[in-house]
């Protein structure tokens, strides 16, 4: 029987699945397109519908349709892995159908939802004109489906229960509460301004609603708000639903993220729908809430830089330095927004868009801001000043992991403080806890960048694949070229052999990779043999290097421990190798 993988594979065709996504030209037997994970003008996105496969020669990155799903959703293995089951329309075995069948009643019922508070909000024309004063175009809050729950008890669940869902449905659904006597249930969200919160495949899964009141313009504290009333209301953890996991507008924003390679942070959801509409696409919402190990994971599969723009009071102050201490543990660049004070993002937009985007543009690295920060606010003459500039400045230059940068910043808070070097020095290392290796991200595996060795090594056997039997005559040898992988040493030796046998089943799916990658080598290049030779010879010469590079440091530890007899072979071999790396240059 079929594993729920193989099973996958063979209901779904991998070019249906990536012509979702991309639009794709045949190319010969395999269809091409620009790649949609790098920025590029001739397309090097390969696909193959034989070996069900895609590769880009750009960027480098490849795989299957599980690879293909993770990188453009931003998923994890699980997750993709359940969203192509559901294409494919195949049960994974570890789920009980039971709870299966649970979890799509909830998203029914959170789309039925969304719907309804739409048409409410159409209907609304004091809510309308609130959502129009505050900036938002028609078209952004049709994209965000921003709607509005009337100021009723019940309306939402008589609805619900007029679809055909019951009472309890709605209440695991996180739209309903039970009153105290447990005998009744209302609405949880009443007189709101709704803003459905997505996950990364658009479903509806939760609200976020914000109180109304028809005197209040600017999104402040309402005046016909009772103090006891919170402003936001959001949906509870329901089985469907987890705040920890969630970004609110991530599946708008994951493709712009990917392509700008940095995601910008706000505070609030009407802060990212009006970054949204004023055309920084890349922004994502945490709900007033510090960042999580899980969300941060969502982010680090699509990009490395982390631009912050939280609101400027004490709360947003501190989930800002929250976040940005978790993010340096995961390895992120840190931004910060500078806007001015009193002001949030959605204030920016709204009296100057271009003023926004250019605050953006303009993210300042998290030292050099609060650098600026600390500066203005403090005197640096006298000690007091230097003490409190040192304590907001010193635990940020801990953080960072790259040392040219800690020395850069050493240097500069010495010089701006005038204190010796090694007083902030002595400083920084009192403040320096127990050295640790960063943080994983949760679903991320620690990927290792290929060398260059590494990419000579997987071209030259791509295009042996495709020219072994041209060059059987004239092979060549060379007594330097060598494989860092066991399995490109064992392709190599049954394609020099020119043997017509299958490949080994534990190669057997690299080399039909290696195979797809010579296929398009040859269509793309006017000689593949010619271009064989010469990464024959690029990785001869990179094989040399490396053997040199070790030959020096066993001279240097033969030196240090005085064997100094055992150098002279050594030193033999180096001039070999050097004059052998000349000749092939």
């Amino acid at each position: 029987m079929n594993s729920p993988i193989e099973e996958i594979k063979a209901r779904l065709n991998i070019v249906d699945v990536i012509q979702g996504y991309i639009r794709l030209q045949k190319a010969g037997i395999n269809y091409k397109a620009a790649c949609p994970f790098h920025g590029e003008k001739t397309p090097s996105f390969f696909v193959s519908p034989t070996r069900q496969i895609w590769h880009c020669f750009g960027c480098g990155r490849g795989g299957d349709h599980f690879k293909f799903i993770m990188e453009i959703e931003g998923h994890d293995f699980p997750e993709a892995l359940r969203l192509l089951a559901g294409r494919a329309g195949v049960i994974l075995k570890r789920e009980d159908p039971r709870l299966r069948s649970e979890r799509n009643r909830l998203y029914d019922i959170c789309e039925t939802a969304a719907e309804f508070f739409e048409k409410n909000l159409s209907v609304t024309p004091a809510v309308l004109r609130y959502v129009g004063a505050r900036g938002i175009l028609p078209a952004t809050a049709k994209e965000f489906r921003i709607g509005f729950a009337p100021k009723s008890w019940d309306t939402l669940l008589k609805f619900l229960q007029g679809q055909g869902f019951r009472v309890d449905e709605t209440e695991k659904a996180g739209l309903a509460i039970r009153s105290e006597d447990k005998n009744s249930w209302y609405d949880r969200f009443r007189g709101r301004i709704m803003f459905p919160i997505f996950d990364a495949a658009s479903r509806v899964i939760g609200f976020g609603g914000r109180i109304f009141d028809a005197a209040d313009t600017r999104g402040h504290q309402d005046r016909g708000q009772a103090q006891n009333e919170a402003k936001y209301v959001n949906t509870p953890n329901t089985l469907i639903y987890d705040k920890s996991k969630v970004l609110y507008g991530f599946d708008k924003a994951k493709q712009d993220i990917r392509v700008a390679g940095q995601a910008v942070v706000v505070e609030g959801y009407m802060d990212c729908v009006m970054s949204h509409q004023a055309g920084v696409k890349n922004t994502i919402a945490v709900s007033g809430t510090a960042f999580t190990p899980q969300q941060l994971g969502m982010i680090k599969r699509l990009a490395d830089t982390l631009v912050f723009s939280f609101d400027s009071d004490a709360a947003g102050e501190s989930a800002t330095k929250r976040s940005l201490a978790l993010a340096t543990e995961f390895e992120f660049e840190r931004k910060i927004i500078e806007i001015p004070a009193g002001k949030d993002p959605a204030d920016a937009v709204l009296e100057n868009p271009e003023s926004w985007r250019t605050a953006v543009a303009g993210a300042l690295p998290v030292v050099e801001f609060y650098y600026r920060k600390a500066f203005a606010r403090f005197d640096p003459k006298t000690p007091e000043g230097k003490k409190e500039i040192t304590a907001l400045l010193i635990p940020l230059v801990v953080e960072l992991r790259d040392e040219i940068q800690k020395a850069h910043w050493i240097e500069k808070i010495s010089a701006s403080l005038s204190v010796p070097r090694e007083a902030v020095e002595k400083e920084l290392m009192r403040r320096t806890p127990g050295s640790t290796a960063p943080a994983q991200a949760p679903g991320v595996a620690p990927e290792s960048v290929p060398t260059r060795r590494d990419i000579l090594e997987e071209r030259l056997l791509a295009l042996l694949t495709v020219v072994a039997h041209d060059i059987q005559d004239s092979f060549g040898d060379s007594p330097y070229l060598s494989f860092t992988a066991s399995q490109n040493a064992e392709i190599f030796a049954i394609l020099r052999a020119g043997a017509e046998r299958p490949m080994p089943e534990h190669l057997a799916p690299y080399y039909s990779m290696l195979r797809f990658k010579g296929e398009i080598l040859k269509e793309i290049t006017d000689s593949p043999v010619a271009e064989f030779r010469v990464s024959w010879r690029e990785l001869e010469k990179e094989c040399v290097r490396d053997r040199l590079f070790t030959i020096k440091g066993e001279i240097e530890l033969l030196e240090k421990t005085g064997k100094h007899g055992d150098v002279l072979p050594l030193l033999a071999d180096f001039k070999t190798l050097s004059l052998h790396l000349k000749t092939i240059q």
